[in-house]
């Protein structure tokens, strides 16, 4: 899946889509809320592109659990890409 214009979407909006291709809507919602409150005691709307790396590498336990290291990696690197990171 391909974001149509992600420079128009907020950034945990694509890092939840993306997420979304491998964890499913719901869990994608949560995981990148819940992370957002722990690592900046912010709603994840709030995050911007430049806290995305971060927001990443606190998913990172719960993505490395669900998916693998390699997989985690792989999705970890499509977000990345996908907002120009």
């Amino acid at each position: 899946m391909t974001l149509n214009a992600p420079e128009t979407l907020l950034p945990a909006e694509v890092v939840r889509m993306r997420l979304a291709q491998y964890l499913g809507p719901f869990t994608s919602k949560n995981a990148v809320q819940m992370i957002a409150k722990q690592a900046f005691s912010t709603d994840a709307d709030s995050i911007t592109r430049t806290q995305v790396p971060t927001l990443i590498e606190a998913l990172g336990p719960t993505l490395r659990t669900l998916l693998g290291k390699a997989g985690a990696e792989r999705v970890a690197e499509e977000i990345r890409k996908e907002l120009g990171l």
